[in-house]
């Protein structure tokens, strides 16, 4: 699982991203000691529901389509013969504004987190945060990550304690206290770029529309999540089957409403993540919540 491959930017100097020359390193590793899975090895294990010559290699997977998936990623992948799945959250391409996910990661490269938390207190109050004493969340996020002070409360209070009413508001606050603009143009890969990708080989699937914490919404709001994004997808690229990984990803992040939307709407796989190879019972008992690795848990691919 990646997230953003990119090379250092200034207006970012607190950024966490993988460097472009340690993706390249990290691809290296992999095809010496594993070696990549083809697509039709993949969908023959899918449709036999048994790994064969799939067994222990590497399949790459890529979240959030960030313009830096088709302007790295998708080039360096082309030029070695290789492919992977990315999964694209719908809602920029339709309201044409950065998700709060990644805004939260925009604001966190640019500021230090005591300065975030300092700023966001001036605008919080415990209406906003009826999450706070979930246990798994407060145990169970950023567990991988090695972020710098303040950085991991900020993005945990944001994407898991704050009830989603008052996020978007919150975040709006912070970086109009510290004068900070977003960039929405080109932060996603255009639609265009993405039916080039899907054309050389590479699978398209969904990350929901606005990428919740699945397990904090309704039945109804899941369903939407799901629909929406698929609808979208399927009228904009030609989707030969339905895959989908869970937003921010853990067993904490997802229920069983998640997986029976999933199956019901006619999902083929989905990803979780959880570091462990994918074994044969996962192909029938987990297909909905398939396990996969963080970059960072192998060389190079810790965030710079």
């Amino acid at each position: 699982m990646y997230h953003y491959i990119r090379k250092f930017d200034s207006s970012l100097p607190n950024f966490r991203f993988l460097d472009v020359e340690n993706f390249k390193k990290q691809l290296d590793f992999f095809q010496e000691q594993f070696g990549f899975l083809t697509k039709d090895e993949f969908l023959n294990a899918l449709a036999k529901k048994k790994l064969g010559s799939a067994k222990g290699k590497v399949l790459l997977t890529f979240d959030d389509a960030m313009s830096c998936h088709y302007d790295y990623v998708y080039k360096i992948l082309s030029k070695r013969d290789l492919w992977g799945i990315f999964y694209v959250p719908t809602q920029p391409y339709q309201k044409g504004k950065v998700l709060d996910v990644h805004r939260i990661h925009l604001l966190c490269g640019a500021y230090s987190g005591n300065e975030l938390l300092s700023t966001l207190n001036v605008f919080l109050n415990e209406e906003m945060i009826p999450d706070e004493k979930r246990e798994e969340f407060r145990k169970k996020t950023y567990t991988r990550q090695s972020n710098y002070e303040g950085i991991s409360e900020f993005k945990r209070i944001l994407n898991y304690f704050v009830s989603y009413d008052y996020r978007e508001q919150l975040i709006d606050s912070v970086a109009l206290e510290l004068n900070y603009v977003f960039q929405t143009a080109k932060f996603y890969i255009p639609v265009d770029k993405l039916n080039q990708m899907q054309l050389k080989g590479n699978i398209i699937g969904s990350h929901t529309v606005s990428h919740p914490v699945m397990s904090k919404l309704s039945k109804i709001e899941q369903n939407e999540e799901i629909e929406h994004s698929f609808s979208f997808l399927g009228s904009n690229l030609k989707l030969d089957l339905k895959t989908y990984c869970h937003p921010y990803g853990g067993f904490h992040s997802f229920n069983e409403e998640t997986i029976r939307a999933l199956s019901e709407k006619g999902v083929a796989f989905s990803f979780n993540v959880e570091s462990r190879d994918i074994c044969d019972e996962d192909l029938t008992s987990s297909i909905q919540f398939l396990p996969r690795y963080d970059c960072n848990e192998f060389p190079f691919g810790k965030a710079s």
